[in-house]
């Protein structure tokens, strides 16, 4: 399950997010000089297939899992923050790693329960329940989309590697994206 928001709202507030995090992932490869051709190689070259097609289809739409910005980071060799080191070097399934990778970054903030995270996210609009939230937290299964609003809301120091402060800012205030 994924947040959710009601009515028309839902889908602008969700595609702003979707939009930070499709030019978040094309930020990293351009930074390294990665072609969508490149990186299918490298994905498959450590187990993970995907064509350069859908790749694109996936960074384009920018509705991905956060999983899936972990793999393309690590196969694009882009710089991880210090929090996301330990959970990437453990050989686990990439759901686990980014489990790991959040909770590493919650721990900054060990007063931070799942309501209140809630509670901060419904400030972006984004309505998710705390059990949910809780279940894809736990499984791996959250998308970026989702953990971008989470660093926001939570500042993680994290999100300001991949993204300009004045593009968050903006998404979060509901203004449009350009």
């Amino acid at each position: 399950m994924a947040a959710t928001i009601q009515g028309e709202k839902a889908q602008s507030v969700d595609s702003a997010w979707a939009h930070l995090a499709s030019r978040a992932l094309r930020a990293a490869l351009v930074h390294k000089g990665v072609s969508y051709e490149d990186l299918s190689h490298r994905l498959v070259a450590s187990g993970v297939r995907e064509s350069a097609r859908s790749i694109e289809g996936k960074v384009h739409r920018g509705t991905f899992r956060f999983t899936f910005f972990l793999q393309v980071l690590s196969a694009a060799g882009s710089a991880l923050p210090g929090t996301w080191l330990y959970p990437q070097q453990i050989e686990e399934s990439w759901e686990a790693r980014a489990t790991r990778v959040f909770k590493a970054d919650l721990s900054a903030q060990p007063w931070l329960d799942t309501n209140m995270l809630c509670r901060r996210l419904e400030e972006l609009g984004v309505h998710v329940e705390a059990e949910s939230l809780e279940s894809q937290i736990d499984d791996g299964t959250f998308s970026a989309a989702l953990y971008f609003q989470c660093a926001t809301v939570c500042r993680f120091d994290a999100l300001w590697l991949y993204l300009d402060i004045a593009a968050v800012n903006e998404v979060a205030s509901n203004r449009k994206l350009c």
